[in-house]
């Protein structure tokens, strides 16, 4: 399993953001090996983290050539004031489980 962190400072939203957002997440949705994403907001301050987790890296690789996420990519600056991107491969997981939330995601 591999997990896709987005870690961002967000600027200022608009209808265009919140629809090519909208298209993003129903590509990363439709890709193979698509697992879930979970979203932490910092508590102290705008810090957004979005975990996605996925099956292989080839599903990652066919979803960043999507037409709307390669258009998002460029256009970053509009939206955010800083993002950051860490791909990490899982090699083990354990602990006792959060039934529903447990990771990952459903």
């Amino acid at each position: 399993m591999y997990l896709v962190t987005f870690r961002l400072d967000p600027g200022e939203y608009n209808a265009e953001f919140h629809d090519l957002n909208d298209a993003i997440q129903a590509a990363a949705e439709d890709t193979e090996g698509y697992l879930g994403k979970r979203t932490w907001h910092a508590p102290e301050g705008e810090e957004l983290l979005v975990v996605y987790y996925r099956e292989s890296l080839d599903g990652l690789e066919t979803f960043g050539a999507d037409a709307d996420h390669e258009e998002a990519k460029q256009r970053w600056t509009v939206w955010y004031d800083a993002y950051e991107i860490t791909v990490t491969e899982v090699i083990e997981s354990y602990g006792s489980g959060f039934g529903d939330d447990a990771d990952p995601p459903a």
